[in-house]
């Protein structure tokens, strides 16, 4: 056994308590934190921006920043006129998912953070910041993030989730789904609540 033999052993030994989580948790952290450094003089620029004036009322979870990559996903994700649904607009989106987000657990709520951060200040390299794109700009960038490395693909699918749900759980959106409702109401179906499962 050589000398790189015993050197690239000794690497492979040190990566073996890492787990796809703590893998997938770190390359965040570490995307978000140079996202933020890159960030530095436009966020100087821009240090009127944190002000809790610039939300919308009834928002209490959201930061503004957040707010602001939420809002811009809601125009470029949810072309609700092209497809005659009703509009993001008319349908509270943003209300709820700053509810959503007010049911996140702490850990879950940084990671949420971090990945709005990334997808705001990531294409600073542009000269330009998410939230300030223009709708068919913004809209290439995340079908680039939509099929680009894993840490990208996941920070999307977590932002679309949440605005998905923001949309699809208000009642006027469920005709263009032909679906009138849960079968619990429509049937009678007495809940259970967390009853165990018949044996």
């Amino acid at each position: 056994m050589n000398s790189n033999d015993s050197l690239h052993s000794a690497l492979l030994a040190g990566l073996e308590p890492l787990s796809r989580r703590r893998f997938l948790t770190t390359g965040i952290r570490a995307t978000a934190a140079v996202g933020a450094f890159v960030a530095l003089p436009a966020q100087a620029l821009a240090a009127g921006e944190t002000a809790p004036g610039g939300l919308p009322s009834g928002i209490k979870n959201l930061s503004l920043l957040e707010y602001r990559v939420f809002d811009k996903l809601r125009i470029v994700m949810l072309p609700t006129e092209k497809f005659e649904l009703p509009s993001s607009q008319e349908i509270p989106v943003m209300q709820n998912v700053d509810v959503w987000v007010g049911k996140l657990n702490q850990r879950t709520r940084t990671l949420l953070m971090l990945g709005s951060q990334t997808i705001e200040y990531g294409s600073l390299y542009r000269f330009s910041r998410f939230s300030q794109m223009s709708d068919a700009k913004a809209a290439r960038h995340v079908n680039n993030w939509q099929t680009g490395n894993v840490l990208q693909r996941g920070v999307m699918s977590s932002l679309k989730m949440l605005l998905t749900l923001g949309y699809w759980q208000d009642v006027r959106t469920w005709p263009a789904l032909q679906y009138d409702g849960p079968v619990t109401e429509k049937w009678g179906i007495r809940r259970l609540g967390n009853a165990p499962m018949p044996r």
